[in-house]
């Protein structure tokens, strides 16, 4: 299972989560498990990430 780095992106874009939920369309408390340690997205979910946020699925994903 690789890292995900969504809260490195997310302070390098200045964003917070809520306003990642806001960008995704969906309530806060739906991204709750994305920021969990133990969250492992599938790939559909972090194209989806990306799209939103205007990067890469790698620039998602920590070595």
């Amino acid at each position: 299972m690789a890292k995900v780095a969504l809260l490195k992106v997310l302070k390098k874009k200045n964003l917070t989560k809520y306003a990642f939920a806001k960008l995704l369309g969906v309530p806060t408390s739906n991204t709750a498990r994305y920021f969990k340690a133990d969250y492992d997205p599938r790939l559909t979910t972090l194209e989806k990430w990306a799209k939103a946020l205007d990067v890469s699925v790698k620039d998602l994903i920590e070595d």
